[in-house]
This record gives structure tokens, C-alpha cells and sequence, in this order.
């Protein structure tokens, strides 16, 4: 007779508690004292326990009980699992008070450079018993993964309305062209779309929101886009311009991070900016841990107001 599976299909947690409790103490008088009940208490819990499985666990007697063998065997069963029960209601209560747990995310490219690990140290310095997971994709893959439910946490351009999505506005990114040191438009203080006028460009991807809105831009003022290379990361965008192989529009926290003094970053006017959402799965089930990561998120700073 398999007596876990008697247990696990008869027994509640309380039962499992008497039981183990006159086992370890070997009367009902030392399991009262254990579990702080009266021994009337244990004695009535006793003879449901016995009824629920049809087994006698124990013979009385005038000089108290003894255990059967069947008490025996079910007593080396609860003994292997009842410690991983207590430890999950431990880690239960950890994840009530958010000393446990994990929080999967995903963020940009862009954002996990410098501002995702600063946020993510204050959370981790916060809350140390919490795992984080952070994946670094692009817009297009965070809204599909969080709205597929494998992500908890996405943070991104979000296009369009997703109906299966919630999301919250976390900050605006300006978009600044970059072009290497001693360019003609360095001196400029801020770049006009005509400015551009059949300047090499080295773009982003198509669905980048920054190289869409530029385009657009140039566009209405006449002026024609010649993107002559494209790339898939800002960081790459800078490298190619600080090679001298044209000029470039990327986000203000790729600026902040790859800046140096063979690059100058000038704003465009009318501004381009582009806003960044934090979104999580509509109709997801909010959990205490991913709550509090997602309000722990500060903005980043502007780019002119220097590093962190």
C-alpha cells in the first residue's frame, strides 16, 4: 500500500500535522503540547484521521498508545515530504513579502546599456532574495513575448494599441544626430531636417521609430534620405560614424553611453522624440515581486543633464 498516496488523497495539512506531532511525541498528551491544543482536540483529530483512512494507526492501552506498523510506514513518508512543505510555505510567504521570487524582463537594446542595470542593482539591493531575468530584444519581439505570457515585464516602443497589452508610459527618448568631430553641421546648434539634404546616413532598421519619424521629416522638407548603411544597434550606428562613413540619428541614452571626443551629438529641430512604455499582459494575474520591480523604475535623465 502506497501510504503517500493515501495521504495526499485523504489527509489535509492539519492532519498531517497531529499525526507527525504523536509520532515525534509518542502520546496524545505530548502532541497536544506541541500543536498548543487540548488533548480532547488531538483525540477527536486522531479518530477522523484513522476513519478518513480506514487504517488503525495506533493500539491503546492503559499505559498509553503505540504505534501500528502501518503508523510506521506513513510516518517515513510524511518525514520525507513534510520539510518540503513547510519550505513551500516559506517561499510562499517570501513571495508575499517580496524576499522571493522572479521577475522576467525584457528591455531594449538601448536601455540595457546603462539605465537597466542601474535600476536593476537598486531593485537587487532592495529585495535580495528575488531573482531577476533580464533579455535584451527589440520592440517587436518584447510586445509579442510579453503578450504571449513569457515575459512578465516588457519595456519598449509600442507603435500601435495592443489590445492584449496594459502599458504605462516610462519616458521619451529625443532623438540626436551624430556625426564625427570637425563635420560641417558640428558648429550647428541644433540640425534641421534640410540640413541633411543628401548627407550619407547610417540608419537603423526599417521599424525603427526614430529612422521612420527622420524620414518622414526630411521628406516634408524636401530632402532626400540617403541611407548608404544599416544597422541593427545604435552602438554600431556610432562606431560606423566615428569612422567617418556618414552621419546618423540615435536615441539620447545610446548618446550618453557611447559619447566621446571623436563624436558630437546635436539635437534636431522640431525635436524627434519617441516614447518608451513598460507593459505587462492585460489580463495577467498581478503578482506582488513584478508590482514593485515596475515601480521602483525611475526615467532616465535627459542627455544634457550629464551621467548617472
Amino acid at each position: 500500500m502506497h501510504y503517500l498516496r493515501l495521504w495526499g488523497e485523504r489527509m489535509n495539512y492539519r492532519q498531517v500535522e497531529v499525526f507527525k506531532a504523536i509520532m515525534d511525541s509518542g502520546s496524545v498528551t505530548g502532541a497536544a503540547a506541541i500543536l498548543r491544543v487540548s488533548q480532547p482536540a488531538v483525540t477527536k483529530a486522531l479518530r477522523l484521521i484513522e476513519l478518513d483512512l480506514g487504517l488503525q494507526l495506533f493500539v491503546r492501552s492503559a499505559k498509553g498508545i503505540a504505534a501500528t506498523d502501518e503508523a510506521r510506514a506513513l510516518y517515513a513518508e510524511v518525514e520525507r515530504t513534510y520539510f518540503s512543505m513547510q519550505n513551500l510555505k516559506r517561499f510562499a510567504g517570501g513571495l508575499r513579502d517580496r524576499k522571493q521570487g522572479r521577475v522576467v524582463v525584457t528591455v531594449i537594446p538601448t536601455l540595457s546599456l546603462a539605465w537597466m542595470p542601474l535600476m536593476a542593482a537598486r531593485f537587487a539591493r532592495a529585495n535580495p532574495g528575488v531573482t531577476l531575468s533580464l533579455y535584451s530584444v527589440s520592440s517587436v519581439d518584447a510586445v509579442r513575448l510579453v503578450g504571449s505570457g513569457e515575459i512578465d515585464i516588457g519595456i519598449a516602443q509600442i507603435r500601435s494599441e495592443e489590445s492584449n497589452l496594459s502599458r504605462r508610459k516610462l519616458c521619451d527618448l529625443e532623438g540626436l544626430v551624430a556625426m564625427p568631430a570637425g563635420h560641417r553641421l558640428a558648429e550647428r546648434q541644433a540640425i534641421t531636417p534640410s540640413d541633411l539634404a543628401d548627407e550619407p546616413i547610417i540608419s537603423l532598421g526599417l521599424e525603427d521609430e526614430f529612422r521612420r519619424k527622420l524620414t518622414a521629416a526630411m521628406e516634408a522638407a524636401g530632402a532626400r534620405y540617403r541611407s548608404v548603411i544599416d544597422v541593427s544597434l545604435g552602438m554600431t550606428l556610432c562606431a560606423m560614424v566615428e569612422q567617418g562613413l556618414g552621419v546618423g540619428i540615435v536615441d539620447s541614452e545610446t548618446a550618453r553611453v557611447r559619447g566621446n571626443a571623436a563624436l558630437v551629438f546635436r539635437p534636431l529641430s522640431p525635436k524627434i522624440m519617441v516614447p518608451i512604455y513598460m507593459f505587462r499582459q492585460r489580463d495577467r494575474r498581478p503578482g506582488g515581486i513584478a508590482e514593485a520591480f515596475s515601480a521602483s523604475l525611475l526615467p532616465p535623465p535627459p542627455f544634457a543633464a550629464g551621467g548617472w
